[in-house]
């Protein structure tokens, strides 16, 4: 099968592009939303960024090295974003390098996958209401944490402050699920 992907040459086909985007969305997707930090851009960021892989996949001659690949197509088209928007973005270009290079460095030592499934498992232990509030927020449903306090009936501070202990909970969380599988 791996060598029905392969082109003469050792390109990767056309017709792997969609699987490789499939498994890679949500690496991809994360990286440019921290970036840009609004959906609607992120969206219009990730179409730009499929249509330049797909464009060029040819170029890429190993699976392996795809979501690097991948994610400095996205760099690229984040900083271009950045110089043609009229919003004010949140990162600057070393910023967005920065954020390429930890994602990479962190996608070596701990596969996503491992990593994504401890994080649902700690998500499914969150009591109700916090489950709630960090799914929306992080969704993009709610919009921003003004809307979130008022559809909690609390203060912007306090579903900041209880946002950042749910994260705290969930990074131990995940810290112990992974401990665990490698030992």
């Amino acid at each position: 099968m791996a060598e029905a992907a392969r082109t003469q040459g050792g390109c990767i086909r056309q017709g792997e592009v969609a699987r490789l985007l499939m498994q890679h969305r949500t690496s991809l997707y994360g990286f440019i939303f921290a970036c840009v930090h609004h959906h609607d851009d992120t969206e219009d960021i990730f179409q730009n960024v499929s249509v330049a892989i797909t464009e060029s996949i040819g170029q890429l001659q190993d699976e392996a090295g795809f979501l690097p690949w991948a994610r400095e197509i996205a760099r690229r088209r984040i900083l271009a974003h950045r110089r043609t928007s009229r919003r004010e973005l949140v990162c600057d270009p070393d910023l967005v390098r920065a954020l390429a290079e930890a994602a990479e460095e962190v996608e070596r030592e701990q596969p996503a996958s491992a990593h994504r499934a401890a994080l649902m498992a700690c998500l499914e232990q969150l009591p109700g209401e916090s489950r709630k509030l960090i799914t929306m927020r992080y969704d993009g449903t709610s919009g921003n944490v003004a809307r979130l306090a008022s559809y909690f009936g609390r203060s912007v501070q306090s579903i900041y402050a209880q946002i950042k202990r749910i994260k705290m909970a969930l990074r131990e969380c995940v810290g112990r699920r992974l401990a665990l599988e490698q030992s």
